[in-house]
């Protein structure tokens, strides 16, 4: 039951606390976001590097570099367009498998950016909560000559792995023009 003092108290509320109210309360849930994926993070990826070092979150002072390293259409680089709650940068493959599991404990959608053509936007903006999982720092190429295999991580550029490919091999049995012909079968 309300009491007449009560009510002169909601009645001495400035309009615009309720906005400052609902954006606190966000940054809180975004904090909580941030600090609930970190810890999941952290238990389940290799310990070094650590997981604080490769999670950004808005109150970050590199999230804005990190967001605008990538992005390849301007028309997605403006204060109007969403962001992500999170960028994680992984530096090893357990960072990618935690970070995967961990989008789905705190229910937020994952964007994967890699580096590759997305002039469309589509691996940095969502209607809804989502974290980028910014795969730029994985570009190992293992090239074996002897087993005839190649392990290639996630960014590097067909190029890349032809050079590397050229620094193993006394040989190139194949056209840089024919690139399209080149199959890597991920496993």
């Amino acid at each position: 039951m309300r009491t007449a003092s009560s009510a002169s108290v909601w009645a001495c509320v400035p309009p615009w606390f309720s906005v400052l109210s609902s954006s606190s309360s966000s940054c809180e849930a975004s904090d909580s976001v941030y600090d609930t994926f970190i810890q999941c993070l952290a238990s389940h990826s290799d310990p070094s590097p650590p997981a604080s070092s490769i999670v950004y979150n808005q109150s970050n002072s590199s999230y804005t570099t990190v967001l605008q390293s990538y992005i390849r259409n301007r028309r997605f680089n403006t204060s109007s367009t969403p962001k992500p709650l999170i960028i994680v940068t992984p530096l090893v493959e357990s960072h990618v498998q935690a970070a995967i599991l961990c989008s789905k404990n705190v229910g937020m959608e994952m964007k994967i950016r890699s580096g590759g053509h997305d002039y469309d936007g589509l691996s940095y903006i969502s209607d809804i909560p989502f974290f980028i999982l910014d795969l730029f720092n994985l570009r190992a190429i293992d090239v074996n000559i002897g087993d005839e295999t190649a392990w290639v991580q996630a960014v590097p550029l067909l190029e890349s792995f032809i050079i590397e490919f050229g620094r193993r091999a006394n040989y190139m049995d194949f056209q840089l023009g024919l690139a399209k012909l080149w199959v890597l079968e991920a496993t």
